[in-house]
C-alpha cells in the first residue's frame, strides 16, 4: 500500500466524505507509512485534482476524481443497476473512434470493461441489455470515465453472426464465481477474528480485505442471472455492507485512539 494508494482508498472504498491531516497522518502509521510520505502523498494528490483542500487540513474529494469515485462507492446498488434479461445485447462500436491514441485507447477499453462490456471482435464491445439505465444517461457515464465522446451506444433486440460467434462466451463465468466465493470467504474470516485484533490492525485488515471485495464487486460486469450465479453476488454484496459498517467503526475509534 502507498501513500497515495492509501489516501485514495480511505476516501472512494470506505466512502470518508472528508478527512484532515491528521487522520491521514494516523492511517499511514497503521500501514507502516511514514509521516513525510503521507503528507507528500497529500500535496500531490491535491495539485492533480484528486484532493481539494477544505480548510486548513482539512480535504474532500477533487474534481478529477469524482466521476470514479461515484463509480467505486457504487458497489452497494448492484440490485438496483441491474434489471430482467430479454436477451438483447448493447453495443458500443469503436472503428470510429481511432486507435493511435494509447493512453485513449487505455481509457477507452477501462471504461467499457468497469461496466461489463466485452469486445467480441476488434472494435467492437458488447455486453447483456440488463442494465437498468437509459442509453442516454449510460452513455454518458461512460464519457465520464474515459470513453471517447464521439462513441455511439446501441442496442440490439437480435444479431446475425458467423457460427463462431457467440457473446455468451466472451465472460469467463467459472472465473467470475470463483472470486464471489472468495471474497465472500475471506470477509466472513475476517468478521469473525476482528474483536481479537489490535484496533490498528483491525483497522488496516478492514481496508485492505473491503478494498479487495469492493473490487470484485465492482469489477464484476454483472451478467444477468441466466449466465450467472446472481444469488451468490447478492450474498457478497450484503455480506460486504455488514463489514463496511465494521470498518467504519474500527476506523473512527483507530483515529480518536491515534489522537
Amino acid at each position: 500500500m502507498t501513500g497515495r494508494g492509501l489516501i485514495l482508498s480511505l476516501m472512494n472504498a470506505i466512502g470518508t466524505q472528508r478527512i484532515t491531516a491528521a487522520q491521514i497522518v494516523a492511517a499511514g502509521s497503521a500501514f507502516g507509512i511514514e509521516d513525510s510520505a503521507m503528507r507528500m502523498a497529500t500535496t500531490r494528490l491535491t495539485r492533480e485534482g484528486l484532493l481539494e483542500s477544505a480548510g486548513r487540513g482539512l480535504y474532500i474529494s477533487g474534481p478529477a476524481s469524482r466521476p470514479l469515485r461515484d463509480q467505486v462507492r457504487g458497489w452497494r446498488s448492484v440490485r438496483e443497476r441491474t434489471k430482467d434479461w430479454d436477451g438483447g445485447w448493447l453495443a458500443v462500436p469503436a472503428g470510429n473512434l481511432g486507435r493511435t491514441d494509447r493512453k485513449q485507447l487505455a481509457a477507452r477499453s477501462q471504461a467499457l470493461r468497469l461496466y461489463g462490456f466485452a469486445e467480441a471482435e476488434p472494435d467492437l464491445w458488447v455486453r447483456p441489455a440488463n442494465l437498468a439505465i437509459a442509453l442516454p444517461a449510460l452513455r454518458s457515464e461512460l464519457i465520464a470515465i474515459g470513453l471517447d465522446d464521439r462513441a455511439m451506444l446501441f442496442a440490439l433486440g437480435d444479431y446475425a453472426a458467423p457460427d463462431k460467434v457467440n457473446f455468451r462466451t466472451l465472460w469467463n463465468l467459472d472465473a467470475l464465481q470463483a472470486r464471489y466465493a472468495q471474497a465472500l470467504a475471506a470477509l466472513e474470516t475476517s468478521a469473525a477474528r476482528l474483536d481479537t485484533l489490535p484496533l490498528a490492525g483491525a483497522a488496516r485488515e478492514t481496508l485492505s480485505l473491503g478494498q479487495a471485495a469492493i473490487r470484485v464487486i465492482n469489477l464484476d460486469p454483472l451478467l444477468p442471472d441466466a449466465m450467472i450465479d446472481g444469488a451468490l453476488r447478492a450474498r457478497l454484496v450484503e455480506t460486504m455492507k455488514l463489514y463496511d459498517a465494521s470498518g467504519k467503526d474500527i476506523w473512527r475509534r483507530y483515529y480518536r485512539e491515534a489522537g
